[in-house]
C-alpha cells in the first residue's frame, strides 16, 4: 500500500512539475519577440562547361574555400587551341591583303596623277601649236596680199601656204594625242577607285578576321573555368578524364559571404516584419553567440491557408514567409543549419505590450 501512495506520489510530483515547466514554456513563448525557425541557405552557384571536352584538371575538392576568378577547372582544348590558330592565321593574310590593296592605290594614283600631267602637256602642247597656227594664218593672208601686188613671190606664199597646212595637221595630230591620254588618265582614274575599292573590301575582311579571332578566344577561354564568386565548393560532379557537354555542371559553389534564411511569421505578428527591419538570429550550433541580421522580403501572400477563415483561431494559422539575409563573413552559419530568429524591438512584457 505504500508503495503505491509513493508510486501516485511520485507520479503527482512529475505531473506538477511537468505542467509547471509547461505553463513556464507557454509563459516565455507568450512574452517572446516575433520571429521563427529556419533553415540557412547559401547562394548557390554552378560552374558549367560552355564547350564540350575532356578534363584536363580539376583544381579542388568538396569543402575547399575559393577565391572569385581562381581557375578551378581546365579542359583539353587542343580543337579550339588550333581553331585560334587558323583565325589568327587568317587575319594575317587579311592585313597582308589590306597592305597590298593599299599598294595598289597607290601606284593606281601615280598613274592617274601622270595622266594628269600628260593631259595638262599635251593640252599645252596644242594651245602652243594654234598660236603658232594663228600667226602663220595672218602671216598667209598679208604674203598673199603682196603676192598679188607682185612683191612677194609665189614661192613665198606656197612656203607659207604649206606651212600653215603642216600646222593644221600637226593640230589634229596633237588633238588626237590629247584624247587618247584623256583616255588613259580616264582608265587610271578607273584603276585607281577599282584599287580603292578592293582596299575597302580587305578591310572588311580584316574585320571579318577580327570578328573570327575574337569568337575563337572565346571558345578557347571556355577551356579554363574560373570561379564565378568566392566562397566553399559544396559538390564535386565530375573527375578529370571524363569527357563533358556544353551545360554540364562541374562544380557546385557556396557563397557563405552572407547566408539567407526563410521563416514563417503568424498573422498576428505579421505588423512587427518589415524589409530592412533588424533580426537576431541564433543558431544550436554556437549556443553563446549570436547573429545579426536584416529582413529581405516579406510574402504578399499568406502560406497554409485554412479554407473558411472565419474565426480568430483560423486567421491566427496564417502565415506569411519571412525571408531574411545575415552577414557571415566567417562562414560560421552553414546552409542547412537550423536556426531560431528573432525580430528586434519586438519583445513583449506582462504590462504593455511594444508595438510590433
Amino acid at each position: 500500500m505504500k508503495r503505491i501512495i509513493v508510486i501516485a506520489v511520485v507520479l503527482a510530483g512529475g505531473l506538477a512539475a511537468a505542467l509547471y515547466f509547461r505553463i513556464e514554456q507557454l509563459d516565455a513563448a507568450q512574452f517572446a519577440p516575433a520571429g521563427g525557425s529556419g533553415i540557412v541557405e547559401a547562394v548557390e552557384v554552378d560552374l558549367t562547361a560552355r564547350i564540350p571536352g575532356r578534363i584536363a584538371r580539376i583544381a579542388v575538392d568538396e569543402g575547399d574555400a575559393v577565391e572569385v576568378g581562381k581557375v578551378l577547372v581546365e579542359l583539353d582544348c587542343a580543337e579550339p587551341l588550333a581553331a585560334l590558330s587558323q583565325a589568327k592565321a587568317g587575319l594575317s593574310a587579311a592585313e597582308a591583303a589590306v597592305e597590298a590593296a593599299r599598294a595598289g592605290v597607290e601606284a593606281a594614283s601615280k598613274n592617274s596623277r601622270a595622266a594628269s600631267s600628260s593631259i595638262q602637256a599635251a593640252s599645252s602642247q596644242v594651245q602652243s601649236v594654234e598660236v603658232g597656227l594663228l600667226n602663220a594664218i595672218k602671216e598667209a593672208e598679208r604674203i598673199k596680199s603682196m603676192n598679188a601686188a607682185g612683191a612677194i613671190s609665189d614661192a613665198r606664199l606656197d612656203q607659207i601656204q604649206t606651212q600653215v597646212a603642216n600646222l593644221r595637221h600637226q593640230i589634229s595630230a596633237l588633238e588626237a594625242n590629247t584624247q587618247a591620254v584623256k583616255a588613259r588618265a580616264s582608265a587610271a582614274r578607273g584603276s585607281e577607285l577599282v584599287a580603292r575599292a578592293k582596299v575597302l573590301a580587305a578591310e572588311a575582311q580584316v574585320e571579318v578576321a577580327r570578328a573570327a579571332v575574337r569568337r575563337a578566344e572565346a571558345v578557347e577561354a571556355e577551356c579554363r573555368l574560373a570561379s564565378p564568386r568566392s566562397g566553399v565548393v559544396l559538390s564535386r560532379n565530375y573527375e578529370p578524364g571524363e569527357a563533358v557537354l556544353p551545360g554540364a555542371r562541374l562544380l557546385t559553389i557556396a557563397d557563405l559571404g552572407e547566408v539567407r534564411a526563410t521563416f514563417f511569421l503568424p498573422n498576428a505578428e505579421l505588423s512587427a516584419a518589415a524589409p530592412g527591419r533588424e533580426v537576431t538570429v541564433r543558431a544550436d550550433a554556437y549556443p553563446d553567440k549570436t547573429f545579426h541580421g536584416v529582413i529581405r522580403h516579406v510574402s504578399a501572400k499568406a502560406e497554409f491557408t485554412p479554407r473558411n477563415v472565419q474565426t480568430r483561431e483560423d486567421r491566427d494559422r496564417l502565415v506569411f514567409a519571412v525571408e531574411i539575409s545575415v552577414p557571415n563573413p566567417q562562414g560560421e552559419l552553414r546552409p542547412g543549419m537550423p536556426i531560431e530568429v528573432s525580430i528586434d524591438g519586438t519583445e513583449r512584457t506582462d504590462e504593455a505590450p511594444e508595438d510590433r
